[in-house]
């Protein structure tokens, strides 16, 4: 018996509405994937790919574009979702979001197809984290998801998120 790879609803809608408050897409297109949408079901993989191929072929600039979807998708998540009740602190969302409480709350599969983001390393003191992705995910949104949720408490002064060496590794500084 085989699984599919599912993504949650609440997923695909906080990426529609990032890309809508960034006037990315609108229209047919993106309306036949998200008809009749409910953030509390879950979905095929495919659609949230589909989403997102509209994007990367309609603009020339797509990683800059898809991590700031990540960001915007984080502000609202932050703002308007729970993210006030489950985050405190820039350092607390990494804690989040790498466990299951996270990641693993977008998505359900099998684990060789959803894999794995996980925090291999955490040094407050230092300002320095190492996030491991073997997700199906797009890595310019990670980036920007890591990004926007660790600013979306406003505790951190300084934070560069970068995975220009290994695209599959996150190096986070903050401060």
């Amino acid at each position: 018996m085989t699984y599919a790879t599912e993504v949650f609803g609440a997923l695909i809608q906080g990426y529609v509405s990032a890309c809508r408050n960034l006037n990315l897409f609108a229209g047919q297109q993106v309306n036949k994937i998200i008809q009749d949408l409910q953030v509390t079901k879950w979905y095929s993989l495919e659609d949230f790919v589909a989403l997102q191929n509209i994007v990367k072929d309609t603009y020339n600039n797509s990683p800059v574009i898809f991590e700031n979807v990540g960001v915007e998708m984080m502000k609202n998540w932050y703002e308007y979702g729970p993210g006030k009740d489950l985050v405190k602190t820039g350092v607390n969302f990494l804690t989040f979001q790498t466990s299951s409480d996270g990641y693993y709350s977008v998505i359900k599969g099998p684990a060789q197809s959803i894999g794995e983001f996980k925090l291999t390393s955490l040094d407050e003191e230092k300002g320095v984290a190492v996030i491991e992705s073997s997700t199906p995910f797009n890595r310019d949104i990670e980036r920007g998801v890591i990004y926007g949720g660790m600013k979306a408490p406003g505790d951190l002064s300084f934070l560069t998120v970068k995975n220009d060496k290994n695209e599959n590794q996150f190096i986070i500084n903050f401060f």
